[in-house]
């Protein structure tokens, strides 16, 4: 049973106003609301977990902790773009308020990471760092310009380039490193919600990301030799790279190949019409090679 009680407590929202040439005419492209949703979302729970004192690892999250922190998309309004969230049905009535406590590590977190010196809360693990730094990628001049966020449990803040900028400075731990590779830059994703594309390197394939502000260069260096500079992050042998977040990349200009007849030319040689111009040809260096093996087999011929 649900009391008023517990449904004051379920009074959690929050709404999100999106500016930027991408919310003309108060709209937003689909492929973004659903990168931004999903980022948000999934930024949550990993605070939830760093808040609980969770181990954050690969595979499923603990189910209670994912329930707790849940949100509904319940409203759009015109004018830039304004999203509404809301706790999901009854949310988690165990009275620890772990989606406010979530919501406000991320807001005090933020504000903290955007002053100047500032630092970085103990609850902002490399996981957590990583995904603000994915929903902050989307962010640029052509699209998206900022995410001012207010809510009913935390201080205003916002997502912009800012903050963008201020997440790359952060070293994270030491499965993450700067790593730059060079490869050929294969297989790009364009759409807002993915940026991705694959590396080939002569040691393998590396998966990708990047961010909206580099799009348009790595487009143009798509089916290119390229070096790319970035975050890596590492297998847990810390020796082969997961994934690489690129932050700089530039082709690589390589000499054209030369054509067969190009390089015949180079080298003054011209077609053989007859098996027997073998025959007649000079044989310069013969009997010194011959010579040679003879030496090294001792003398024996």
């Amino acid at each position: 049973m649900v009391t008023s009680a517990d449904a004051a407590d379920n009074a959690f929202n929050a709404t999100l106003y999106a500016s930027g040439p991408a919310t003309e005419g108060g709209r937003i492209p689909l492929a973004e609301l659903a990168r931004l949703a999903s980022e948000l979302q999934a930024t949550l729970e990993r605070l939830a977990l760093s808040i609980n004192g969770t181990l954050i690892k690969t595979g499923r999250r603990p189910r209670e902790i994912v329930d707790a922190v849940r949100l509904d998309f319940v409203g759009f309004e015109t004018g830039s773009a304004i999203l509404k969230v809301s706790r999901t049905g009854q949310g988690s009535l165990t009275g620890d308020h772990l989606l406010e406590d979530s919501f406000r590590a991320l807001a005090n977190g933020i504000k903290s990471i955007q002053e100047q010196g500032g630092s970085v809360p103990h609850e902002f693990t490399p996981q957590v760092i990583n995904g603000l730094r994915s929903l902050t990628g989307g962010i640029g001049s052509r699209g998206i310009t900022r995410i001012r966020v207010t809510s009913s449990s935390a201080p205003e803040f916002e997502f912009n380039a800012e903050l963008r900028s201020a997440l790359r400075e952060i070293e994270l731990s030491l499965v993450e490193s700067e790593a730059t590779v060079v490869g050929r830059l294969q297989m790009g994703d364009f759409s807002p919600a993915s940026l991705l594309c694959r590396i080939d390197t002569y040691a393998g394939s590396i998966q990708c990301a990047f961010g909206a502000e580099i799009r348009d260069k790595v487009l143009d260096c798509m089916d290119q030799l390229v070096m790319a500079h970035g975050i890596a992050e590492m297998q847990p042998d810390e020796s082969t790279i997961r994934m690489l977040r690129i932050s700089e990349i530039d082709s690589i200009s390589s000499r054209p190949a030369k054509s067969l007849t190009q390089l015949a030319s180079e080298q003054q040689i011209s077609p053989v019409d007859s098996v027997d111009a073998f025959a007649t040809a000079p044989a310069d260096g013969v009997e010194d090679f011959l010579a040679a093996i003879a030496s090294a087999r001792g003398g024996d011929r």
